[in-house]
């Protein structure tokens, strides 16, 4: 995947001109401009949750999911998570790699979920305020 190139410059559309000015319009015209190389988890967040370019931010959004589950944007830890998860189904259909790396994340949030519930939060609820 070329990440040098633009949304803009990957799709085979522009963004529709709405006549809005508001603030999601004009985030989503400036980060479908920027080179994916230099969209941060926050911009990737966001656009996925627009459902915009989600053919070419996917792959990214993935290979920051694999190195670190619940990275985050300026929400919360594992925002980034919570908006992929929320693409409709026929998108992992549609793209069934895409799907099985989900699927492996899916493993690794599983796992730091066991540790928490299992080995850290036990001994954090032990502790009380002196």
């Amino acid at each position: 995947m070329n990440t040098s190139k633009s949304l803009e410059e990957l799709e085979i559309y522009n963004l529709p001109n709405s006549g809005l000015n508001s603030n999601l319009v004009t985030e989503c015209s400036r980060l479908f401009k920027l080179p994916l190389s230099k969209l941060s988890v926050e911009n990737l967040r966001f656009l996925i949750g627009q459902g915009i370019g989600l053919e070419h931010l996917i792959p990214i959004a993935l290979s920051k999911l694999e190195a670190e589950p619940l990275i985050e944007g300026n929400l919360y830890a594992g925002d980034l998570l919570a908006n992929v998860v929320k693409l409709p189904e026929d998108f992992w259909v549609k793209y069934p790699d895409y799907n099985n790396r989900l699927v492996e994340i899916k493993l690794s949030v599983e796992d730091i979920a066991d540790t928490l519930n299992n080995e850290i939060l036990p001994k954090l609820n032990s502790l009380k305020f002196s």
